[in-house]
C-alpha cells in the first residue's frame, strides 16, 4: 500500500497534464520540447499545439497540393487520425435557420460546422451584437435560386478562421457553377470614412462607418469566396479586424472592395473578376502586403476592369503582382483617382493595356510609386501620353487628369521604377499560374516598414520572392475548376 499511493498520484498527474495540454498552454521554444506530446511548438506564442503554425514564408512546411491539401489516409484523415470534416452523406442545413429565400434578420449567435452542408438562402442580415462563427473546413453554398447573400451589420462579427489545409469556402450551390450564381458577402464596421456613414449599395439597412478606428468585425483567415456577384465588400472595418489569406475568384464585379475603414490585410488573391481586382474608396486608410491578381485569356475585355483602383483613399501597399492577361484587354494595372494619396512600392504590373493611369484632380505631390516594374503592357508602357487636344473622353489619350504626367512620374529619379522584364515564370497560366520570378528581384527593391504589420524581410519586387515563397500554397487557393 505504501508504494501504490505515489504511483496513483503520478498517474493522475500524467493524465491531468496530458488532458490539459491543449487547454492550458505549455511553454516551449522548439518542436523538441513538444515531441513527447506528439505536438509541435508555435514559437510565436511559446506553446505546444496539435497543428503546425502556418508560416507563409516557410518552404519546408507541409506542401499540400492546390486542390485539397495533403493526401488523406484510407479512413479519411491525415496520419491515421479521422478527419471530423470528412463526414459521409452530410445533412443539408439552411442558413439563416428557417429561411425560405427572403430577407431574414439573424438575432442569435451561432456556429456553422464542417459536419453539415450549409445552404445560404435569401439575404441574411446579421444584427449588432451577434457573432457568426464558421469552423475551419466548412463550406457554405450560396443558393442561386434565391441569390443567397450574407451581410454582417455594424456591431456584428463574422469569425471565419480556417487553416491553410482546411479553408472556409463560400461557393455556389450549382453543380456547374458560374460567376454571379449567388450574392456575395458584405461586412460593415464603425471605422471612419470620408463620407460619414454612407449606405452600402444605397440600402438604408446597410450603413457603414463611424469614429472607432480599432473597430472589430471579426476574422477572415484562410477563406475562399467564389462564383459570387460582388465578391467581398469590406466597408468601414476597423484595425482590430483580422484579414489574412483570403481568395476571391470568378465574380461578376470586384474581388475585394475596401470602403473606408482602417483594417489591414495580407496575402490576398484575386482571380478573374469582371471588374476591378482591388478597390479602395471612401477614405480607406490602412496597410496591405502580398497581393496577387490574375486574369485569364477568356476574361471579357471590359473597359475599366483594372488591377487596382484607388479612389480618394490613402492606402500603404507593399509587394503586389498584378497579371492582366495574355490576351489584349482594355484596362489598367493601377488607376489613381480624385484626391488619392497612394504609397505603393515593390509592385509588378504586366499584361494590361497600360500599367497605370491618373484620373481627376488634386493628385500632384500625393502619389508615390517606388521600386516597381511595368512590363509587357500592350497599349503603352508604363502609361499613355495624354493630349489636351483630344476631346473624346473614351480615348486613352484624353487628358482626364488636368496635365498630370504619369510617364514622368513613373520615371522620377531615385524611385527605382523600371520597365525591365521581371522574368516571371508563368504569370498568365489560366489554371496553374506561377507569378514568381526565376530569381528574386532584390535589386532596387524597397524595404517594407518594420512597424509590426509589414514583413520587413520582403525587400523584393512583387508578391513572391521566388518559387520557394510558400504563402500561396494550400487548399485555400484554387485556380482550376475541379
Amino acid at each position: 500500500m505504501k508504494t501504490r499511493a505515489p504511483l496513483a498520484a503520478l498517474a493522475a498527474f500524467v493524465l491531468v497534464a496530458c488532458a490539459g495540454l491543449f487547454e492550458e498552454p505549455v511553454q516551449c521554444k522548439t518542436d523538441g520540447d513538444c515531441a513527447r506530446f506528439a505536438a509541435v511548438c508555435d514559437v510565436t506564442q511559446g506553446v505546444c499545439t496539435k497543428e503546425r503554425p502556418f508560416d507563409p514564408n516557410d518552404a519546408t512546411s507541409p506542401d499540400p497540393n492546390r486542390d485539397g491539401g495533403p493526401t488523406p489516409t484510407p479512413d479519411g484523415g491525415e496520419g491515421g487520425a479521422p478527419d471530423p470534416c470528412d463526414v459521409p452523406n452530410k445533412p443539408d442545413e439552411v442558413f439563416p435557420p428557417g429561411s425560405v429565400g427572403g430577407d431574414v434578420d439573424v438575432t442569435a449567435s451561432m456556429t456553422l460546422d464542417c459536419k453539415k452542408n450549409w445552404i445560404l438562402k435569401g439575404t441574411a442580415f446579421v444584427q449588432p451584437g451577434v457573432t457568426i462563427t464558421v469552423e475551419a473546413g466548412t463550406t457554405v453554398r450560396g443558393d442561386k435560386a434565391t441569390s443567397g447573400r450574407l451581410y454582417i451589420l455594424r456591431g456584428a462579427k463574422l469569425v471565419a478562421d480556417g487553416t491553410r489545409d482546411k479553408p472556409i469556402v463560400f461557393t455556389s450551390t450549382e453543380a456547374a457553377p458560374q460567376a454571379g450564381d449567388w450574392g456575395g458577402i458584405g461586412i460593415m464596421g464603425s471605422a471612419p470614412t470620408t463620407s460619414g456613414t454612407p449606405n452600402l449599395f444605397g440600402d438604408v439597412r446597410l450603413p457603414f462607418g463611424g469614429v472607432v478606428d480599432a473597430d472589430d468585425s471579426g476574422v477572415l483567415r484562410f477563406v475562399r469566396v467564389e462564383y459570387a456577384q460582388v465578391g467581398i465588400h469590406l466597408a468601414g472595418l476597423g484595425s482590430a479586424t483580422k484579414i489574412d489569406s483570403v481568395m476571391v475568384r470568378k465574380t461578376n464585379d470586384n474581388c475585394f472592395f475596401f470602403y473606408g475603414g482602417r483594417v489591414d490585410a495580407k496575402h490576398l488573391v484575386c482571380q478573374s473578376p469582371a471588374d476591378d481586382m482591388f478597390e479602395w474608396g471612401f477614405g480607406y486608410a490602412g496597410r496591405m502586403q502580398f497581393l496577387f491578381g490574375h486574369l485569364t485569356p477568356t476574361d471579357a475585355l471590359v473597359f475599366g476592369a483594372n488591377g487596382m483602383l484607388v479612389d480618394g483613399s490613402t492606402p500603404v501597399i507593399r509587394n503586389a503582382t498584378l497579371c492582366g492577361s495574355a490576351a489584349d484587354n482594355n484596362s489598367y494595372g493601377l488607376v489613381m483617382r480624385d484626391d488619392t494619396s497612394l504609397d505603393l512600392a515593390n509592385a509588378i504590373f504586366t499584361g494590361w493595356n497600360a500599367a497605370l493611369d491618373a484620373q481627376g484632380t488634386s493628385l500632384a505631390n500625393k502619389l508615390t510609386l517606388a521600386s516597381s516594374i511595368a512590363f509587357q503592357n500592350r497599349g503603352a508602357n508604363p502609361a499613355f501620353l495624354e493630349n489636351p487636344a483630344v476631346m473624346d473622353p473614351d480615348s486613352f489619350l484624353f487628358d482626364d487628369d488636368f496635365g498630370f504626367d504619369e510617364v514622368a512620374w513613373f520615371n522620377t529619379a531615385g524611385r527605382n521604377n523600371t520597365t525591365a522584364d521581371p522574368k516571371l515564370v508563368g504569370c498568365f497560366d489560366p489554371k496553374d499560374p506561377k507569378p514568381w520570378p526565376a530569381t528574386p528581384l532584390t535589386a532596387g527593391a524597397a524595404t517594407p516598414p518594420a512597424d509590426g504589420f509589414f514583413d520587413a524581410t520582403a525587400a523584393f519586387v512583387g508578391a513572391f520572392r521566388d518559387q520557394n515563397d510558400a504563402w500561396m500554397r494550400g487548399a485555400w487557393v484554387r485556380f482550376d475548376d475541379k
